[in-house]
């Protein structure tokens, strides 16, 4: 969906939930102010202005830092130290920069480490570096340093002004986030901790939506086994509705492209669910419609090893082989009932059983492009290629040792590399993105939800325009999933 679509789609379903935005004309007012509050209304200017918001922490260098923003176009505002964390978290929504002084952030000094800490979880372009903020970056992995001067932090300020402007108007979706891995460890999806997923970071990172998985590993293929990885793949779902169902307030589960933007106008996440290991499916191919009936909208058909349906691309015993005759079954139900077929982690022969036997687009859900860095998780041009001919995408990860040679340092570039040359292969139309955030993924600049706006402005430095980010973020993925269950019986 391009972004006048999505905004027209948006507005239409605001109005249908009585408005999230009433002007001061739709409501009664005395008349002693409501000649006043229309002057000021009409002075506002219609869209995105590309002014950015540059905050100044008040401090002795204050007055010198506003009039160089002012000069070089941007506007200013001086924060007071008065204010505490979660003031500073709310009102860092609001800029677009933030100048610094050199040094300025201290140890003792409370008010600038919250005040650094409002910027940095929001990845706010800004100046000034001291040996405290640059410890808080390497602990954060930060990626890009301060920048050096006045004019360079404007010009950034602008296109990240430009950024959240668009991801507040399209919807986003990162599809594949394994969160419910990590409920063992006392995280949530409200509670901002060590998790890279969280409604926090996600409001922070401008992120509308995401899929949340039900992984498990690959176990026995007995029958009591099978049961047993039936139960805990529903266990696991269960687990998801839970905590989406105590944060409900603030998000809600989603199934089709309308519920995402239904919740988006409501001001609210959406959750998609997805399945990790077809090892959840068990020995019966009949729980597919088990699975389609609770929501999940795409399922992975193996993981790090072969079973019942197909060989995997890591530890198999043949990767040239691909879906068993059970597996065959399996693509034919999920075809049958509107879940998307998702080979990442297949090996090249179950890549190419999919594409001859699903009779709908195919996905590669968190995977990288060989001709980049050559690993077992990643596929090659001429598979980018085959599912692009087949109405498919390939969604690029973050994921270290996936990624390239030096596994530890992992960067948003390399991401961006990855699905640069995605697109470049398949075209704009079959690419997307999916951090694999508490699954392995994380890298320097692309940490956890809150980072996912530096994808955006990384995207507007290449060239690229709205439509094709909407459709990177958004539009690609859920054209397929309307494919596929158009495919459905």
């Amino acid at each position: 969906m391009g972004i006048s679509r999505f905004i027209t789609a948006l507005a239409a379903i605001s109005l249908a939930f009585g408005g999230i935005h009433a002007s001061a004309q739709d409501n009664v007012y005395p008349d002693k102010v409501k000649a006043l509050f229309e002057k000021t209304d009409a002075l506002e200017t219609p869209g995105f202005s590309d002014v950015p918001i540059i905050a100044v922490p008040q401090c002795s260098k204050a007055a010198s830092l506003v009039a160089s923003i002012q000069k070089q176009g941007a506007q200013a505002v001086i924060i007071p130290e008065t204010l505490d964390g979660p003031a500073l978290r709310e009102m860092a929504a609001q800029w677009d920069g933030a100048a610094i002084p050199e040094g300025w952030v201290k140890e003792r000094s409370t008010f600038s480490i919250l005040f650094y800490k409002a910027v940095t979880d929001r990845n706010i372009p800004h100046t000034g570096t001291s040996t405290l903020s640059k410890e808080i970056d390497n602990g954060l992995m930060r990626y890009d340093a301060a920048l050096e001067n006045i004019g360079v932090l404007t010009k950034k300020a602008k296109t990240f002004k430009k950024a959240k402007y668009l991801m507040d108007n399209i919807l986003s979706i990162d599809a594949h986030g394994d969160l419910p891995c990590c409920y063992e460890d006392g995280y949530e999806l409200g509670l901002r901790q060590h998790n890279q997923i969280s409604l926090q970071k996600m409001q922070e990172g401008h992120l509308s939506s995401r899929v949340l998985i039900s992984y498990q590993r690959q176990g026995p293929l007995d029958d009591a086994s099978s049961l047993k990885a039936i139960a805990k793949c529903d266990g696991i779902i269960d687990e998801i509705l839970a905590d989406i169902d105590k944060n409900k307030a603030w998000c809600g589960l989603a199934k089709t492209e309308e519920d995402a933007l239904r919740l988006k106008a409501e001001g609210k996440k959406a959750f998609f669910l997805g399945i990790e290991n077809g090892y959840g499916i068990g020995n019966n191919a009949n729980n597919v419609k088990h699975y389609a009936e609770r929501g999940v909208v795409y399922i992975t058909l193996s993981h790090l090893y072969d079973n019942a349906i197909c060989h995997s691309s890591t530890h198999s015993a043949d990767t040239t082989l691909g879906l068993t005759e059970f597996g065959r079954k399996v693509v034919s139900e999920m075809n049958r009932y509107g879940i998307m077929v998702d080979v990442s982690h297949t090996s090249s022969g179950t890549f190419w059983d999919c594409i001859k036997y699903s009779k709908a687009p195919i996905i590669c859900s968190h995977s990288g492009a060989m001709a980049v860095f050559k690993h077992d998780r990643n596929i090659t041009d001429s598979q980018i290629r085959a599912l692009a001919e087949k109405g498919g995408l390939v969604m690029t990860y973050i994921v270290p040792n996936y990624m390239r040679p030096d596994k530890k340092n992992a960067t948003i570039d390399d991401t961006m590399e990855h699905l640069l040359h995605c697109i470049k292969v398949a075209g704009i139309d079959h690419v997307g993105i999916s951090c694999d955030f508490d699954g392995g993924g994380g890298g320097w600049g692309l940490n956890g939800d809150n980072d996912v706006i530096n994808l955006t402005v990384r995207l507007l430095e290449a060239g690229f325009n709205d439509e094709d980010i909407t459709k990177i973020w958004s539009g690609n993925f859920f054209r397929v999933l309307k494919a596929v269950r158009d495919c459905a019986d």
